[in-house]
C-alpha cells in the first residue's frame, strides 16, 4: 500500500491534509512532538474529524500511524513513502529539514531513481521553496543534484478554518467543512500524484495571493483589534461596526490590487470577499482573537499578508487607507503570552514606533507611508487614553 507521512499532526494537519491523504488511498504516517496525540492515533488506530458549517458531519480516518518527529524513524519512514507532507507552521521548517535531507541522502545511497514529492501544507506564500533552500544547506553536493533531478517541491496555497473546540480525545478534530488546497503543477517532479481535494494548476500565484491577501491579511487586523477592544473572538469583533468597516475596506483594496495584479474581475473579487467574510462571521466556527492575531512580526513582515498587499498595491498606484489602520492596529497588540507581541512592544518602547516599525517591516521611517501609519498609530494611541 502506498505511503505518505505527514509532518505536523496538529488541528489542520490531521482535519485536511491528513484526511485527504487517508481518502485517496494512502497509509499515513503522522509524525509530531505532541506525545499525547501520537499515543491516541497508535493506540485507536483512528481519530474522528467533525467538520461543521450549516450542518454537522463526521469523517473517520482510519489507515493511519503516528511517530515523534524528534525519533531517527523520521528519517526511515520519510525515505520509503510516496508522498511527504508538512503541515508545522513556517517556522518550525528549519527544524525539520534536516530529517528531510538525511531521508533524501537515504534515498540516493539506496538506489532509488524514481521520483518523489514535497509539499509543504503552510500558510505562506512559496513555503516549499523556503523548505526546499532549508533541506539544500543540509545535503552534500552529489544530494543537491540528486534532489534537482529527482524530488520536487511544489508550493501550495490551503485555506480552511480550525475553530477552537475542546474534543473529547487528543487525536479528535473539529474543522469547517470548506477547505482549498491548491498546488504548482510545474513544481511537481515525475507523475502528478493523486489526492482527492488537491488542485493542480498552472499558476499558482493568484490563487495563493487571493486567499493570503483577502483571508490572512484582514482575519490577523480583525484579531488584533478586536483583542484592543476586549473581544474574545473574531465573529464578537467584527460585530463591531468599526472593526467591520476597516477589515472590509481592507478586503476591497486588496481586491483592486488583486484584479490588477492577476485579472481577477471586480465581481469576481467581491463575490470572494463576501464569501470570505460570511465565514469570519459564522456562529457555528468560532475562531479567538489571540489565535488569528499571534506572532505579529511575522505577519507584519514585508513579504507577508499586510505590508506585501499594501506595496503591490501601491506599484498599481493605489492609495491603502485601511491598510495604515490595519498595520497600526497589529502594531498595538499587546499580548504577554504571545512572544512576538512581547518582542514587539519592547522594540517599539526602546526604538521609538517609526524605527521599530522600518525594522520589523521594511517600510523606511521617513516614507510617507511611515507618516501616515504613525498618525493612525497615534489616533488608537489618542482613543486607548480617553478610555482610560
Amino acid at each position: 500500500m502506498k505511503k505518505a507521512v505527514l509532518i505536523g499532526a496538529g488541528q489542520f494537519g490531521r482535519g485536511v491534509i491528513g484526511m485527504l491523504l487517508e481518502q485517496s488511498g494512502y497509509h499515513v504516517v503522522f509524525a509530531d512532538v505532541n506525545d499525547a496525540v501520537i499515543r491516541d492515533i497508535n493506540e485507536r488506530g483512528e481519530y474522528s474529524v467533525r467538520r461543521i458549517d450549516q450542518t454537522d458531519s463526521t469523517v473517520t480516518v482510519k489507515n493511519i500511524s503516528a511517530i515523534s518527529s524528534l525519533s531517527p524513524e523520521l528519517i526511515d519512514e520519510c525515505a520509503a513513502c510516496e508522498v511527504l507532507c508538512t503541515c508545522t507552521g513556517l517556522t518550525a521548517l528549519p527544524k525539520i529539514a534536516p530529517s528531510i535531507a538525511k531521508s533524501i541522502e537515504k534515498r540516493m545511497e539506496d538506489g532509488f531513481d524514481g521520483f518523489f514529492n514535497v509539499l509543504a501544507c503552510e500558510n505562506a506564500l512559496g513555503g516549499s521553496t523556503i523548505l526546499k533552500n532549508l533541506v539544500l544547506t543540509h545535503l552534500s553536493p552529489e544530494a543537491q543534484s540528486y534532489l534537482e533531478a529527482h524530488i520536487g517541491f511544489p508550493d501550495c496555497a490551503i485555506d480552511g478554518i480550525i475553530p477552537p473546540v475542546k474534543n473529547a480525545l487528543p487525536a479528535d478534530v473539529t474543522a469547517e467543512e470548506y477547505f482549498e488546497w491548491d498546488s504548482l503543477k510545474s513544481g511537481f517532479r515525475g507523475p502528478l500524484p493523486e489526492i482527492r481535494g488537491l488542485h493542480i494548476v498552472d499558476d499558482l500565484s493568484r490563487y495563493l495571493e487571493r486567499k493570503i491577501f483577502t483571508l490572512n491579511g484582514p482575519n490577523a487586523v480583525t484579531g488584533c483589534f478586536g483583542w484592543r477592544k476586549g473581544y474574545r473572538t473574531v465573529q464578537e469583533s467584527l460585530a463591531d461596526p468599526e472593526i467591520y468597516e476597516v477589515v472590509w475596506q481592507m478586503m476591497e483594496e486588496a481586491g483592486a490590487m488583486l484584479s490588477a495584479r492577476h485579472g481577477f474581475t471586480a465581481d469576481e473579487m467581491l463575490q470572494y470577499r463576501t464569501f470570505i467574510m460570511n465565514r469570519f462571521r459564522n456562529v457555528h466556527i468560532i475562531d479567538s482573537c489571540e489565535r488569528v492575531s499571534r506572532e505579529p512580526i511575522r505577519k507584519l513582515a514585508a513579504n507577508d499578508r499586510i505590508v506585501a498587499a499594501m506595496n503591490y498595491a501601491h506599484s498599481f498606484g493605489q492609495p491603502t487607507p485601511a491598510y495604515y489602520k490595519g498595520i497600526a492596529e497589529v502594531l498595538h497588540y499587546d499580548n504577554p503570552n504571545d512572544a512576538q507581541s512581547v518582542e514587539m512592544q519592547q522594540l517599539i518602547r526602546t526604538l521609538g514606533m517609526p524605527a521599530a516599525l522600518e525594522k520589523i517591516t521594511g517600510i523606511p521611517a521617513g516614507s510617507e507611508d511611515a507618516s501616515l501609519i504613525a498618525a493612525e498609530y497615534d489616533k488608537i494611541d489618542k482613543q486607548e487614553a480617553q478610555r482610560s
